[in-house]
């Protein structure tokens, strides 16, 4: 994923322990994202030495507890109270900048980041205390575990609060935990997800790669006043034979770098309109995401174009730009209408 200019490498895409992963947490309620009232912090544990969840998790409230400081290996956030009794306390106070890069469901821009005194700046960018939990869209947050800087985060529970050095640098599977309190009147409970940090994966070859893709739009039909996800698949074939199978299926397992939509609709009546009308601003990255198998999705939105073709059935078009290993790829146009 792309988070303020940075490629990062989600959790599902075989990230390796020098890169820069996206710990992303998306919060659903009732079926659609919603911002919890409190993202606290975000902690990454050792899974194989916490398989139990007892060995971190106090059992009189279900939340971190104070024994869990010497097993944490990063830590991520800190909002509510930090310096107070009860560092989970709740207090609204969370847009202001002293949060290690806390990001407030109520700010209008991504606080997030970090300065030579660790407080937060507006949005990511890589930092030895850039330590922070980020705000990426409604219910969307990321913690950005960046193992080629020398990262470091600040753990604060019953115990007081502790600076963590990063300490998840192996190659191993991992626990990630995060502190919410999901609305005012709730209390605040665990999330629990997982992920694994691979080897630096260094391949050398003795002839140029010959990759190609293609690409395949699932939704054909669409309609009127729906939100959905237009869904682009990518299949990748590399085509050098002398290369073992082993190998091909490492290069195919690599993700899309930055990719971007292009929409437009096509007009029949060409004589008093142009043939084609631009739905989205040329080629896009707002709304665009992509899953571990790489397909590509696009939060199509029919009720709000910005073009006078608003609401209005017809055929439509998109094409799809990404990069992959040191080639640019454009898909060709994909149909779908819109009735």
């Amino acid at each position: 994923m792309l988070l303020n200019g940075y490629d990062l490498v989600d959790r599902h895409s075989r990230p390796s322990v020098g890169g820069a992963v996206a710990l992303r947490a998306l919060f659903i309620n009732n079926g659609i994202l919603v911002d919890p009232y409190d993202v606290s912090s975000c902690t990454v544990f050792a899974k194989l030495s916490n398989a139990s969840p007892s060995s971190i998790i106090n059992s009189t409230d279900g939340l971190l507890s104070s024994d869990s400081s010497s097993v944490v290996l990063m830590s991520f956030g800190i909002s509510g109270n930090p310096y107070g009794s009860q560092p989970h306390d709740g207090i609204d106070t969370r847009v202001t900048s002293k949060k290690l890069g806390w990001v407030s469901p109520s700010a209008t821009t991504n606080q997030g980041g970090g300065t030579s005194t660790g407080f937060a700046t507006n949005g990511y960018f890589p930092h030895n205390n850039a330590s922070g939990i980020y705000r990426v869209g409604i219910g969307d947050y990321v913690a950005v575990l960046d193992g080629s800087i020398d990262l470091s985060g600040a753990f604060v529970n019953r115990g007081g609060r502790s600076v963590v050095a990063n300490a998840a640098s192996a190659v191993l599977d991992y626990i990630d935990v995060w502190t919410v309190k999901l609305s005012q009147a709730s209390e605040y409970q665990l999330f629990i997800n997982s992920f694994s940090l691979d080897n630096n994966v260094f391949v050398t070859f003795t002839e140029p790669l010959i990759i190609t893709t293609k690409n395949r739009l699932i939704n054909k039909n669409i309609k009127i006043g729906e939100k959905v996800n237009l869904t682009v698949t990518t299949e990748i074939t590399v085509q050098n034979r002398e290369l073992p199978e082993e190998t091909k299926n490492l290069l195919k397992d690599f993700s899309l770098v930055r990719p971007l939509v292009y929409i437009q609709k096509v007009n029949e009546d060409s004589t008093n309109q142009p043939a084609r009308e631009d739905i989205t601003n040329l080629y896009t990255s707002v709304g665009v995401q992509t899953t571990s198998d790489n397909t590509i999705l696009y939060l199509f939105d029919t009720a709000d174009f910005t073009t006078p073709t608003t609401g209005k059935p017809g055929t439509y078009i998109i094409t799809v730009k990404y990069a992959y290993l040191d080639q640019l790829f454009v898909s060709s146009p994909m149909y779908f209408t819109l009735s």
